[in-house]
C-alpha cells in the first residue's frame, strides 16, 4: 500500500518595525545581549552623566544609556551582534571602541577611561572586549552560525550540535530525529528551549514545538551551569538560539540537500538474494533564506523557507520457520544432551547415565532440551514431528508464513521490503 501525505507550504515573515517615539516595547531579555561598565577619568574620579551610546554595525541601530552617580552604566536588550560603542562627556575627548562582539545571553562588561579634551577630538581603540566575562557565574559555549552550517547534519536539526558545548551528551538518536540532549548530567526532558527568548517547550510531553531552518540561525548558546535568574521554569540547561534578522545589505541564499539510495551501501538484512534492488530512499530538502533592508536605518525584512519531499521503503526483517520445520523436523532447535545427576536431578553435566527416551518412529533417543511431550502419549517427539503429528490447524496456519530467503548469523530469516512511501513537504519557515 503506497501512502501520500501532502502539506502545502507557508511562508511567514518576520518583520522588524519602525520604533515610534509613542510605542511602548517590551523585549525577551533572555535572549538578548547586555553591555555594562564603568566611566572614569585618569584620576579614577567617576564621570557622572556621561552619554554611552551602542550601535549596532549591520543596521546603525542605536541604543544609549547614562553615567550613573556610581559611574556605572548599562544597556540592555541587545541583539547579538557586533557593536561600536561610543562614550562622550563634557570636557573630554570622545571615546570609541570600534568593535564589541555581543553573543546570545552574554553581559559583556566594557570600563573606559576619558581623556580631557575636546569632544571634536575621538579615542578610537579597534581591539574586542576582554573575552574574560566577570559579570555572571555562568558557564555556557556559544556555537556560531558558520560551524552550524558547515557540520553535516543528518535530517537537518541543529539538535546533534548542542553536543559541542562541554558538558552535554546525547542518547541515540530515534527514527522520529535527534533525540533531546542531557546538559551537565541533567535528564534529557528538563531542560529549557529558548528562540529569541521565547520558550517553544512543550511542558507535556516535553517536546520542542518547532526547530528553525539551519540556515536561518545565527547562533545558539548552551547553558549547562549556573544559568542567570532570568532563565526559569525548568532544573536543567538551557538552550538559547538566536535566529537572523534584517540589516542594510541584501543577504540571502537558496540550497538542496539530496539523498538516493543509489548512493547508500547496501543494508545487511536486505540482500541481493532477497531483494535485487537496493530500498528506495529518496529524501530531497530545499529552501531559501533572504533578508534585508525595507527603509533603510529603520525597517527590515527576513524570511526562510524549507521544504522536504521524500519517498521510503523500509526493510522489515521476519524470523519464520526453517524448511525443515515447515516439514515438522525440529531437531536443529534443540539443545544439548541430557543426563541424569548423582544427586537424582537431570542435567547436561555429561555423566554415565544418559537419559533415554522414545521419538515419535518408536526409537529409543537420548533426549535433549527442548524436548516436548507428544500430546495424547507419553512418547517424547523431540527429534521430529511428521505430518500425522502435526495438527490441522498447524498445517493451515504455517502456509500463512513466508519462506526464508537469506541467512544471517547461522538464523534463515525472511526479508522483504516495505512499500515506499511518499511525504512532503515536512517544511520549517519563520
Amino acid at each position: 500500500m503506497q501512502m501520500r501525505l501532502r502539506t502545502y507550504p507557508s511562508i511567514s515573515f518576520i518583520v522588524v518595525l519602525c520604533y515610534f517615539s509613542s510605542a511602548a516595547l517590551v523585549y525577551a531579555q533572555a535572549g538578548k545581549a547586555e553591555v555594562t561598565g564603568e566611566v572614569r577619568d585618569q584620576t579614577g574620579a567617576v564621570v557622572t552623566q556621561a552619554r554611552v551610546v551602542a550601535t549596532e554595525v549591520s543596521t546603525t541601530q542605536t541604543y544609549s544609556s547614562v553615567v550613573t552617580e556610581s559611574g556605572n552604566y548599562t544597556i540592555t536588550s541587545l541583539k547579538p551582534g557586533t557593536y561600536s560603542v561610543t562614550v562622550e562627556a563634557d570636557g573630554f575627548k570622545r571615546f570609541v571602541r570600534e568593535v564589541v562582539q555581543l553573543a546570545t545571553g552574554e553581559r559583556v562588561r566594557v570600563d573606559v577611561v576619558l581623556d580631557p579634551g575636546s569632544v571634536a577630538e575621538t579615542v578610537t581603540v579597534s581591539q574586542d572586549a576582554s573575552l574574560l566575562r566577570t559579570e555572571s557565574g555562568s558557564l555556557g559555549q556559544v556555537i556560531r552560525n558558520r560551524k552550524i552550517v558547515d557540520i553535516p547534519l543528518n535530517g537537518r536539526n541543529f539538535f546533534s550540535l548542542v553536543t559541542l558545548s562541554a558538558g552535554v551528551a546525547q542518547p541515540p538518536p530515534t527514527t522520529a530525529g535527534p533525540s533531546f540532549p542531557r546538559i551537565n548530567g541533567g535528564r534529557p526532558r528538563t531542560n529549557e528551549y529558548l528562540f529569541d527568548g521565547i520558550s517553544v517547550l512543550q511542558p507535556e510531553p516535553g517536546q520542542v514545538a518547532f526547530f528553525p531552518i539551519i540556515e536561518a540561525i545565527q547562533e545558539f548558546k548552551v547553558e549547562v551551569n549556573s544559568p542567570p535568574a532570568e532563565f526559569g521554569r525548568f532544573n536543567g540547561g538551557v538552550v538559547n538560539l538566536t535566529t537572523k534578522s534584517g540589516s542594510n545589505d541584501f543577504h540571502g541564499s537558496a540550497f538542496e540537500f539530496l539523498r538516493n539510495e543509489a548512493l547508500n551501501a547496501r543494508n545487511l538484512f536486505a540482500p541481493i538474494t532477497a531483494n535485487p534492488n537496493k530500498p528506495v530512499f529518496r529524501r530531497s530538502q530545499f529552501g531559501f533564506v533572504v533578508g534585508g533592508p525595507i527603509i533603510r536605518d529603520k525597517t527590515f525584512f527576513f524570511g526562510d523557507y524549507q521544504g522536504t519531499r521524500q519517498l521510503l521503503a523500509r526493510v522489515r526483517i521476519s524470523t519464520v520457520p526453517t524448511l525443515a520445520q515447515r516439514q515438522g523436523n525440529f531437531s536443529a532447535s534443540l539443545g544439548a544432551l541430557l543426563f541424569l545427576q548423582p544427586n537424582g536431578s537431570i542435567g547436561t553435566t555429561v555423566t554415565p547415565n544418559p537419559v533415554n527416551v522414545t521419538d515419535t518412529n518408536g526409537n529409543t533417543i537420548q533426549a535433549r532440551v527442548g524436548q516436548v511431550p507428544s500430546f495424547g502419549s507419553s512418547r517424547v517427539c523431540g527429534q521430529s514431528h511428521p505430518g500425522e503429528h502435526i495438527r490441522s490447524v498447524g498445517c493451515i496456519a504455517i502456509t500463512t508464513l513466508s519462506e526464508p530467503n537469506f541467512e544471517r548469523f547461522g538464523q534463515q530469516l525472511y526479508s522483504h521490503r516495505q512499500r515506499a512511501r511518499r511525504s512532503g513537504p515536512v517544511r520549517r519557515s519563520s
